[in-house]
Order: C-alpha cells, then sequence, then structure tokens
C-alpha cells in the first residue's frame, strides 16, 4: 500500500473513532487520549492530522456528506424535484437524530460560529450544498420549482430552514423527534417552492 493511501487510512480510522466516541461518550467526555486509543495509534499520529480535538469536528461534514451521497445514489430521480428535496431532507433529519447527539452537533455548530471564515459550515463546495443546488436547478429547467427567484437564493432559503430545525433541536437537547419536525416544516415549505403562476 502506498504511503499516501495508509496516511488517509490512519486519518480516517480517527475520525471514525473520534465519530464513535462523541457519539457514545459525548463530546466534552472524549479525550483526545480516548481517540488514540481507539484509533489505536499514536499521539503523533492525531497530531499529525489534527491540532486539536476541535478540528475533528469539522471532519463530521466529510462523514455527513458521504451519508447523503450514498443516499442521493439511491434516489429516484425520476420524481418531482421538490419530491427530491423533501426526501433528502427527511433523510438528513432523521440521519442526524439516528446518529448524532444534540451536544455533538451543538458543539459542530459553536465551533463554526465562533470561526471567521466558514470553510464547513456554509462552504458551497460542500457535497450536500452543492447537491441542494442540484436538485433545485434541475427542478427550475423541469418548471417544477419557482423561477423567479435564483438557484442561489432558493437553496440558501431551504439550508436555512433546515440549520434552524437542527439549531432548535441542539438547544432543546434533542427533546423533540428532528426526523418528524424536519419533515412537517418541509411539508410547510412546498408551497414556496412551487412555481407561480
Amino acid at each position: 500500500m502506498a504511503k499516501h493511501e495508509e496516511r488517509e487510512d490512519l486519518r480516517k480510522q480517527i475520525i471514525d473513532a473520534a465519530w464513535q466516541l462523541f457519539y457514545k461518550q459525548g463530546y466534552e467526555n472524549t479525550t483526545v487520549d480516548d481517540i488514540v486509543k481507539k484509533a489505536n495509534t499514536s499521539k503523533g499520529g492525531f497530531y499529525y492530522y489534527f491540532k486539536a480535538k476541535e478540528e475533528l469536528l469539522n471532519s463530521l461534514y466529510a462523514i455527513f456528506d458521504r451519508e447523503y451521497e450514498k443516499f442521493y445514489e439511491t434516489m429516484d430521480r425520476s420524481l418531482d424535484s421538490i419530491v427530491q428535496l423533501e426526501q433528502l431532507s427527511q433523510y438528513v433529519s432523521y440521519f442526524i437524530e439516528g446518529n448524532v447527539s444534540a451536544e455533538l452537533l451543538a458543539a459542530l455548530y459553536q465551533s463554526q460560529l465562533t470561526k471567521k471564515k466558514q470553510d464547513c459550515f456554509l462552504n458551497p463546495d460542500r457535497f450536500y450544498n452543492r447537491l441542494v443546488r442540484k436538485i433545485i436547478a434541475e427542478g427550475q429547467k423541469k418548471h417544477e420549482i419557482r423561477e423567479d427567484m435564483s438557484v442561489e437564493e432558493l437553496a440558501h432559503h431551504v439550508l436555512l430552514l433546515e440549520r434552524g430545525i437542527i439549531m432548535d433541536w441542539c438547544v432543546q437537547n434533542g427533546s423533540f423527534s428532528l426526523g418528524y419536525f424536519g419533515s412537517r416544516n418541509f411539508d410547510l415549505y412546498i408551497e414556496f417552492m412551487r412555481p407561480r403562476d
């Protein structure tokens, strides 16, 4: 195996170990030593890839995007574009609810809110952000989604709605079903997305 591949494997191993520990123990209760032990590496191996535990939070976006990409590959693309957006939004809500604690997600959001540069949270090149724009653009071409607003503007609204619901879920410490309320709120939002006569 090439050295580059071995390094990428170790980086992924560290990320996966951290993800599991954050979910099981909580972000605050997980130490770098815990991650190193679970990843079966050294502190040097950890610090080669990450300056601090906080940097691992940003790597969770890559895990999220990997899951969203897998889901999109199985999605029926012949469906109405709004239905595709709705299914994607439902998947995101249920995936997060089932795999990420409210505490971990709040820490992730907090890390992004304190940064001056949004290199993950709002990064337009993130797979998920590109996917939302792609579905909207295709929907506009098929006249399934309103065309009096730009793709960017509509995508901003969709992502804002999702982030707002997720943030509320974090603030309320996961006390309601993110999947259910995410779906319900998107149902209400669909009328905004439909083409205007």
